[in-house]
């Protein structure tokens, strides 16, 4: 199978987060589910997390799926928990700027876990 036309090297079957928008910024390649961002940290930068508080600039800002048969739920809160959007099977979102959550929160640089699956009940993106 031929690689997803959105941002490159994201290892099949994984998911790719990203600190700024249009897959750029600070990586982390993942094969797991992360019940919270806080937690985790991007490869050779042991000190910036995916998640360091609301608004931070190198909170995860966009999301490459390279699962060709799975879903990934997004979510506002830790252990999947809050508002939520998903992210199509071997599909992308280029810039969580463009989500408005339920509530009518933007998601940019807010977002706290997300997991492999359709658990969300929220919208489902491809950018």
């Amino acid at each position: 199978m031929a690689a997803p036309a959105q941002a490159a090297s994201c290892t099949p079957d994984n998911a790719c987060l990203y600190s700024d928008s249009d897959f750029t910024g600070y990586k982390r390649d993942d094969y797991n589910s992360l019940h919270n961002w806080e937690n985790v940290t991007y490869p050779g930068s042991p000190s910036i997390p995916l998640y360091a508080g609301d608004n931070y600039i190198f909170n995860v800002s966009s999301l490459d799926n390279w699962d060709v048969d799975t879903r990934i739920s997004v979510y506002r809160a830790p252990y999947f928990m809050g508002p939520c959007f998903k992210i199509a099977n071997y599909g992308s979102v280029t810039n969580f700027a463009y989500i408005t959550l339920s509530g009518g929160q933007n998601a940019n640089d807010v977002m706290g876990g997300h997991r492999f699956g359709n658990q969300c009940s929220g919208t489902v993106y491809d950018s």
